[in-house]
């Protein structure tokens, strides 16, 4: 049976949470032993009402693959909105499942964050009373405004004036919508705010800067919280509250719920995944000491002092995984070795169980993210241990070290993250400079293929394969690079596919990542990676880079094939202007250029006495043949005779100068010419008299020979004059006209050959 084969559509993110979600979706996928291919597309929050070309180019990738099931992003723009119904009608013959959000009709596992809203909403309100807090929506309308509802007016604290409705930011660019929110609330409708929920990451910025440029501080003046984690949360300043979003954990039992539709198991159709909330100071918070909750004097014992059972706290599970139900902490070995340092009174079980399974976690999950989780963990566990054993000093006193270290080595992790991070992404930042470099200076495909072969490896990118669209529907493609486990393969040039990527590279890499290559509106193909690095911003400026250069060879290759048939064009152009279109002899055009050119030039070397000898051919009593047999016979008897003549002609060819001459492959222009219907010039140079005598007995012979053409036989004959310059003529016309006296008077007797000289 074949491996199934999965897709997961989402977007070429600028944080590393969607690479937390791809990690998620992955470890399923090995776990489960299935394939599954990620595609990348840039969206943007417009796209919600507008045509995104990428995406639906990226669709026909997705379409070519003959997936068995698909997860996309639920919020994805682009996606969701006006455009949904063709999505899923593109889509149809396979399982789908919604990641993130709850979307309707479609299999889902979303983030539940309703009591997650709650708790913030309570935070602001219990916590720091704060009364007028402005609710700033998300670009597509969702049920987060109906939860910050129902708590203010729970709270007595409703009132409309403090939400910004979806419809008054509608056409208004993303980077603009705060500056426009903050003018609706402070300049028109004249609100004193206490503190702003946001739902975006990209608001939360923006209400930095315009707060800061209308001289308000955070929090001092107006507090922000947001419901969105990422990287400038941590690290603005101040720190942002936030609510997290579980990534991980929707990519993983996203994956989980389409094997199972795929196998026809039963499944939930929605499952809603919390995230939690994280207290830091752009709310007001002084301090990360909410999370070292005050132990209440009320301790609950639930055993006397005297008879202390410490195995007993690993009652304390529940409550933990509770709390945190998709840790990555094995919470009972935790406790356990906890127990065993209790009755010991030692600190090397926890220790080190600790220190094996953390380093684990960073290895297989290097996100900062991760790390706060565990620490999050780690105070709970303090926060609910303490009360049991408070009774015993050395024990508190022993557990109170034990955690001391734990959170000591829980930073040391997250700053060997972040310091591996920078170090990491400095030294590929750099490395993508200069090969974006040695890129963009390289004009030819094959060559470009080369170049990025030879830079994968300084990027950690063990695997990649390049298809170019070979056509402008975006329908076909071919592949030009092949390049698996550092090692460079065969490719077959030419061989145009689908776009499918082949069973032998999915086999060969079961986790694939997929973007297009795209300039603009241009869309040269597409690319494919094995992740080897897990942040998939990498691959994403790599194909930008990639993609520049490929358009400029592209368009080189073009403007190359332009040039080159436009010189075939000129040629033939030219072919058709100089020669005879029946035998393929120069015509009587061409024949008149060349005689001027020779006698123009003959007279500027008068030391070499060259002699110029113009014969007329013309074939007796041609007529009869036309009339007898027709003229498609005719045509074809003078394409034979006309063959015989260019062969008697060449080896004693006047070389046509190339000024004027169009030489065949062996650089000969034979000096013979069709005037029309049955009439042959040559011109000869430079040669005796007897020579010319007989060159004209061959002709006359030639044409005296009998030919069979489509099995009738024929006889003929032709006369032959020759005039000479600068004998009996200096100029061409002169020449000419001796030459057709001389043939004329030769067609008297026929069947021979005559000189001007000697016409009387």
């Amino acid at each position: 049976m074949n491996k199934l084969k999965l897709g997961f559509l989402t977007v070429q993110g600028e944080e590393e949470n969607h690479s937390q979600m791809m990690g998620g979706v992955f470890e399923v996928a090995e776990k489960n032993d299935v394939n599954v291919i990620r595609f990348a597309s840039r969206v943007y929050y417009e796209d919600y009402n507008r045509y995104n070309s990428e995406l639906h180019n990226l669709y026909k990738v997705i379409e070519a693959q003959k997936l068995d099931g698909l997860m996309f992003l639920g919020w994805m723009p682009g996606l969701i909105g006006p455009f949904f119904e063709d999505f899923k009608k593109m889509f149809k013959d396979i399982p789908l499942v919604s990641l993130g959000v709850n979307v309707k009709d479609i299999p889902n596992v979303y983030a539940d964050s309703k009591q997650n809203i709650i708790d913030l909403m309570a935070h602001l309100i219990l916590v720091h009373g704060y009364k007028n807090i402005v609710f700033m929506p998300p670009s597509y309308p969702d049920i987060r405004i109906q939860i910050y509802t129902e708590v203010m007016k729970k709270s007595g604290l409703f009132r409309e004036e403090l939400i910004i409705r979806d419809d008054l930011l509608h056409d208004i660019p993303f980077r603009d919508r705060m500056k426009r929110a903050l003018a609706i609330l402070i300049d028109e409708r004249k609100v004193d705010i206490d503190a702003i929920l946001v739902m975006f990451d990209t608001d939360a910025q923006n209400a930095y800067i315009e707060l800061k440029a209308r001289g308000l501080s955070i929090p001092g003046d107006i507090a922000i919280a947001s419901n969105e984690d990422t990287e400038f949360a941590k690290y603005s300043l101040p720190p942002l509250t936030v609510l997290t979003f579980p990534w991980r954990e929707v990519g993983y039992h996203g994956c989980e719920k389409l094997i199972q539709l795929i196998h026809h198991q039963e499944i939930e159709f929605s499952t809603g995944i919390s995230g939690k909330m994280i207290i830091r100071n752009s709310c007001g918070c002084r301090s990360n000491s909410v999370k070292l909750s005050k132990i209440e004097a009320r301790r609950e014992k639930f055993y006397s002092s005297d008879t202390l059972n410490y195995k007993h706290i690993l009652l304390f599970s529940t409550q933990i995984q509770k709390a945190f139900p998709y840790t990555l902490l094995n919470i009972d070995n935790l406790l356990s070795a906890l127990s065993l340092d209790f009755e010991r009174e030692t600190s090397t079980a926890f220790f080190k169980e600790f220190e094996d399974e953390l380093q684990s976690i960073v290895n297989k999950y290097p996100y900062r993210d991760s790390v706060e989780e565990i620490e999050e963990t780690i105070y709970l566990m303090r926060n609910l241990i303490l009360p049991f054993v408070s009774a015993k000093s050395e024990i508190v006193i022993l557990f109170e070290d034990i955690l001391h270290k734990s959170t000591i080595l829980i930073r040391e992790k997250f700053d060997f993250i972040i310091g591996y991070d920078n170090i990491e992404m400095n030294a590929i930042n750099q490395e993508l400079h200069f090969i974006s470099q040695d890129l963009s200076s390289t004009f030819n495909i094959k060559k470009l293929m080369i170049v990025l072969e030879n830079s994968l490896d300084k990027l950690k990118i063990n695997s990649c394969y390049v298809f170019i669209a070979a056509n402008e529907a975006f329908e076909e493609f071919t592949c030009v690079l092949k390049y698996a486990d550092g090692i460079r393969l065969t490719n077959d040039d030419g061989n145009v596919t689908p776009g499918y990527i082949s069973d032998e590279i999915v086999e060969k890499h079961p986790r694939l990542l997929c973007q297009l290559l795209r300039i603009e509106e241009d869309y040269l193909g597409f690319i494919v990676f094995e992740p080897s690095i897990l942040d998939a911003r990498i691959y994403e400026k790599l194909s930008l880079h990639i993609s520049n250069a490929l358009k400029s060879a592209l368009l080189l290759e073009k403007l190359s094939k332009e040039v080159a048939l436009r010189k075939e064009k000129e040629e033939q152009l030219t072919h058709i202007a100089n020669y005879d279109t029946l035998t393929d002899l120069y015509n009587r055009r061409y024949f008149n250029r060349a005689l001027h050119y020779l006698l123009d030039n003959a007279g500027e070397h008068p030391e070499e006495k060259l002699r110029i000898y113009l014969m007329f051919i013309d074939f007796d009593d041609f007529k009869l043949v036309n009339d007898k047999l027709g003229h498609d016979i005719g045509d074809l008897l003078i394409i034979e005779i006309a063959a015989q003549f260019k062969e008697i002609i060449r080896p004693y060819s006047y070389h046509i100068p190339d000024e004027i001459s169009v030489a065949d492959e062996n650089g000969l222009s034979e000096a013979v010419f069709r005037l029309g219907g049955d009439e042959f010039t040559a011109i000869l140079a430079g040669l005796p008299k007897k020579e010319v005598e007989m060159i004209a007995t061959q002709l006359i012979d030639t044409v005296k020979t009998t030919y069979m053409i489509e099995g009738n036989e024929i006889h003929l004959s032709c006369s032959v004059g020759i005039s000479c310059y600068p004998d009996q003529a200096d100029t061409v016309e002169k020449l000419i006209k001796c030459a057709d006296r001389a043939m004329y008077f030769a067609k008297e007797e026929k069947n021979r050959y005559c000189f001007f000289e000697d016409v009387k």
